[in-house]
């Protein structure tokens, strides 16, 4: 923090200048500066010189030491040093260059108009103080509040510029998809001047938990670069969203086998309430996030579930369990042939267990219906299974086998009565 000093002699004379400031090791630093003079001694505008003594203010004083002597056109114990502002308008602006750590000192002002022999060493310092580290940037606000989704936030990330030759620059280590960025440099009423971005967007639930940081970066006569870091956490409020079930076991399940479906959902706050439900049944099937049970022959179907919290609801997409060896009733019935030889065909999943064989007799030979090889996996292959009733004479026998129960007909007629 800078704070003006105000420092009048006998004369009431003075030079306003900050309290403080910092500076970074290896880059520059510029001195706000402005004094006050009889008007009568101005007139000679060519004739004004200033000058930056350390340590102590009196002139001729052994502990003493004239840094710049504008008069002389001398430099001691600095590669560079200029005044920028218009000695004749009572600007005395002054730039140290390539400041190190010894360098950090009481610095006085002193102003020496030739002709009319007026010199004057003004009382009030500036305390220089040189670092290897920078400050850290000022991000606002400090304590961000949860913010609501689609809610705008407005962040401010500030940092010193002692140099404003060599001004930091800032970047943002999380930027929202909405966010809009400016940078400006700013003076403060001490006339310093400080670098400020500010980030404005619209919350997301994305953005929940993300830590924001703004870096602030110094280039300096060194071969690196120095910078420094503040970061802040940001909270999103936002009703559940991806929410979703995950089945374990995950593949095909067996009648007698246990079965966890569980539902999942981001939200905040996360205390959610869940409910799940079955395609075809009005009623809740349980409460949780958690849905087990024993699987039987009714247990197939399609299941989903919802999640609330306080500020609202989602439903997730719906899963299908499916149970090894059970009919599945979503496979059409299928008609087709023409309207004198008109067919049916019925679809059925197959499931193991022993099976009736019906026979079927034409002219006088008699046929057995072929047993169906199919593989382990019951619901890899379909079988299909032709029929044509108008050629043939029917006998029903019965004869039991090992095999496939699902059997896929296609039943003609010869659309004769």
């Amino acid at each position: 923090m800078s704070l003006f000093i105000f420092m009048f002699s006998e004369t009431n004379f003075y030079a306003k200048l900050p309290g403080k400031i910092n500076a970074l090791s290896g880059s520059c630093v510029q001195i706000p500066c402005t004094f006050d003079a009889p008007k009568n001694t101005l007139k000679d505008t060519e004739n004004i010189f200033g000058c930056w003594m350390k340590k102590n203010h009196a002139f001729l004083s052994q502990d003493s030491l004239v840094v710049f002597n504008g008069t002389s056109n001398i430099i001691k114990g600095f590669n560079y040093i200029e005044i920028l502002g218009n000695l004749s308008q009572l600007e005395c602006t002054t730039v140290f260059y390539d400041v190190m750590n010894n360098h950090t000192d009481n610095y006085y002002f002193r102003v020496e108009i030739i002709r009319v022999n007026w010199m004057y060493t003004y009382t009030s310092p500036i305390y220089l103080s040189v670092s290897d580290v920078p400050e850290l940037p000022v991000l606002t606000p400090t304590d961000l509040q949860e913010v609501m989704e689609e809610g705008t936030v407005n962040l401010s990330c500030s940092a010193e510029a002692p140099c404003p030759k060599q001004s930091p620059t800032i970047s943002w280590s999380y930027i929202p998809e909405s966010a809009h960025i400016t940078r400006k440099l700013q003076e403060k009423p001490d006339k310093t001047q400080s670098v400020f971005s500010y980030m404005t967007f619209k919350a997301s639930y994305k953005d929940h938990r993300k830590n924001i940081s703004c870096t602030a970066t110094y280039p300096r006569n060194t071969s690196d670069v120095s910078s420094a870091e503040t970061t802040m956490m940001l909270r999103v409020l936002f009703s559940p969203k991806e929410t979703r079930i995950i089945i374990d076991p995950s593949d095909s399940v067996s009648v007698g086998t246990n079965v966890t479906l569980t539902c999942k959902s981001e939200a905040s706050p996360n205390e959610i309430n869940y409910t799940w439900y079955k395609r075809g049944q009005e009623k809740e099937l349980d409460f949780g996030e958690q849905l087990t049970f024993n699987v039987n022959r009714r247990s197939g179907g399609w299941y989903f579930c919802t999640a609330k919290n306080m500020h609202g609801n989602q439903t997730s997409e719906e899963i299908q369990l499916i149970v090894a060896g059970e009919i599945n009733l979503d496979v059409p019935l299928l008609y087709s042939g023409s309207t004198e030889t008109p067919c049916i065909i019925f679809l059925f999943q197959s499931q193991e267990k022993h099976v009736q064989v019906n026979s079927v007799y034409g002219n006088s030979a008699f046929v057995m219906a072929e047993e169906l090889e199919t593989p382990k996996d019951e619901n890899d292959m379909i079988h299909y299974g032709e029929i044509d009733f108008s050629t043939l004479q029917t006998k029903s026998t019965t004869e039991k086998i090992s095999g496939e129960e699902t059997i896929y007909a296609e039943v003609c007629g010869s659309g004769k009565n």
